[in-house]
């Protein structure tokens, strides 16, 4: 076996005994969501469409995959949107 080998089998070995991670699609939602509501708003009733802001801890860090939307009409009604995994 060469060393390229060798170093190929740790490695190998080292990311099939990692645990297994699920892909949460938020942020693409989320995304869509904010994308949707700018370009299909054809009777503008809609003032402003926030970016999707995350669900963070107080020391910056990611609390969860949610991601909130903030949406103002035109009389100043103000929505809020969530995308928060459904475990």
């Amino acid at each position: 076996m060469t060393h390229f080998d060798n170093m190929n089998t740790i490695v190998n070995q080292f990311f099939d005994n990692l645990p297994k991670s699920y892909v949460a699609y938020c942020d693409y939602i989320a995304h869509n969501i904010v994308g949707n509501l700018k370009a299909n708003d054809t009777e503008r009733l809609l003032a402003s469409v926030s970016r999707p802001k995350y669900d963070l801890t107080e020391s910056g860090g990611f609390a969860s995959t949610k991601k909130t939307i903030e949406v103002e009409d035109l009389n100043g009604r103000k929505y809020r949107v969530t995308v928060e995994e459904v475990k």
